[in-house]
């Protein structure tokens, strides 16, 4: 009788090594095609800015544009992401690379509308299918979630989220100068876009799929332990602020996580109101310096998300006190960062300045993406990021027009004031109900685990 058993053991220990083998390889993958599709995007983006104004497009017309596309992403970000928890979709090879590759498609309808563009209205008719359904970034959060399963912990999620930060940061940094330097016309830039779509595509086809995990099986009546959790729990009175159309979005510490993303989506786009004015007027940024800028900003934030954030939070914040100190600590150095870099005139403090606040956000959306992926169970993380992703396009609409009306109150201490008070919220948040919410849910996370 024993011998079945030790061979049992044998087999169990060779699945978890094949699993976690194959695991790797999806981090890989699924980086790797992330960089590429990225970078199929940024690498057109100057030449289609040069063939926008060619038509006229003036800033109202690209602020329309971009309130078009945040709009636009609202809506997909939730379909496509709960598209991809379906298990009807599994006989196509998983739901989650079903919906990376409707997303590559997207971005080649974007591409090919675009080429054959002659007036503004084919460029409006070419953002639609990639805004709406190129949601690679969300899909793959919920992908490398799938991987996990429930028994990583807070610094393993954040190496495998810090690798999707690290490969969108360079390959932000990597298109643009690339197209500047070795791609002259649009049409060269265009034949490049299009093969590092065929990559994205070919690394996406290769992708393994995730193994059951036996925390995420349904049970009898068919759902997940934290499904049933979800829906069968007291609804409070905040939780009715979100549509129950994902259930794991209406907890306390989703509803938490969701909170700090929009105040902290609405102080960016705020800032940027009146920071691109200061980088002209202040510093007389022309094409050569905004390419350094936006570079440095690729480049430091792949830095921070690779390689800072998973040793910062493996140093300091492996307990929910110490995740929330750090996240204190982050509060601070965004909000002060920007009103000490709105009122210095020197360069080179400005990037010493960016730099301490593209790293203080990396740690601060590893970790929240690290514990959004706690929240919920396979068959609703990709509806819940997808969720969390919309907020954070609705403030992307709402803060242009907040800091466009505060801005005409004061040129500048108006947005400013608003950014500084948005970082103070955040900041309150974390201190009140970061430990309260989230962290009690990561602790009965970890007990059931155990158990």
């Amino acid at each position: 009788m024993c011998k079945p058993t030790i061979e049992t053991k044998e087999s169990i220990h060779t699945t978890n090594s094949d699993a976690a083998t194959s695991h790797h390889r999806g981090f890989l993958y699924g980086t790797i095609s992330l960089a590429f599709a990225i970078t199929a995007n940024s690498v057109t983006m100057g030449h289609m800015q040069s063939r926008r104004d060619a038509l006229g497009c003036d800033s109202l017309c690209i602020g329309s544009m971009t309130s078009a596309r945040s709009t636009l992403t609202l809506v997909g970000s939730t379909i496509v992401g709960r598209l991809s928890d379906s298990k009807a979709l599994d006989r196509l090879g998983g739901a989650r690379k079903f919906c990376l590759l409707i997303g590559i498609f997207a971005s080649a309808a974007e591409l090919l509308i675009a080429s054959q563009a002659s007036t503004m209205s084919t460029f409006w008719m070419s953002l639609v299918p990639a805004a709406l359904l190129n949601q690679n970034f969300t899909v793959l959060k919920a992908l490398f979630g799938d991987y996990h399963g429930e028994s990583a912990g807070s610094a393993e999620r954040a190496g495998s989220v810090g690798k999707l930060g690290m490969a969108a940061g360079l390959a932000f940094m990597i298109g643009p100068l690339a197209s500047s330097k070795l791609l002259s016309t649009y049409e060269q830039a265009a034949a490049c876009a299009a093969f590092c779509l065929l990559v994205a595509a070919l690394f996406i086809f290769l992708l393994p799929t995730p193994k059951e995990h036996s925390s995420s099986k349904p049970n009898q009546n068919g759902e997940s332990d934290k499904n049933s959790e979800a829906s069968t729990a007291p609804k409070k009175w905040w939780s009715k602020i979100v549509p129950d159309f994902v259930p794991a979005a209406r907890t306390p510490p989703a509803l938490f996580i969701m909170s700090a993303r929009v105040c902290m989506t609405l102080a960016f786009h705020i800032f940027q109101t009146i920071w691109t004015v200061a980088l002209k007027e202040r510093f007389n940024f022309g094409p050569k310096e905004y390419g350094q800028y936006f570079g440095f900003i690729g480049f430091a934030y792949a830095i921070s998300q690779g390689f800072l954030a998973k040793f910062l939070i493996q140093k300091f914040a492996s307990t929910n006190k110490g995740r929330a100190r750090i996240l204190l600590v982050c509060s601070l150095v965004l909000g002060g960062g920007r009103m000490f870099a709105y009122q210095t005139n020197s360069i080179v403090a400005v990037y010493a300045i960016f730099c301490g606040i593209i790293t203080a956000l990396g740690i601060v959306n590893t970790i929240f993406t690290a514990d959004t992926s706690k929240i919920a169970s396979p068959q609703e993380l990709g509806g819940l990021f997808g969720v969390l992703s919309s907020v954070e396009s609705m403030a992307g609409i709402a803060g242009p027009m907040i800091g466009g009306a505060l801005s005409k109150v004061h040129p500048q201490q108006g947005p400013l004031m608003a950014v500084m008070t948005l970082y103070g919220i955040v900041f309150t948040l974390v201190y009140w109900g970061y430990e309260r919410y989230v962290g009690v849910h990561n602790d009965e996370a970890s007990k059931k685990k155990t158990v």
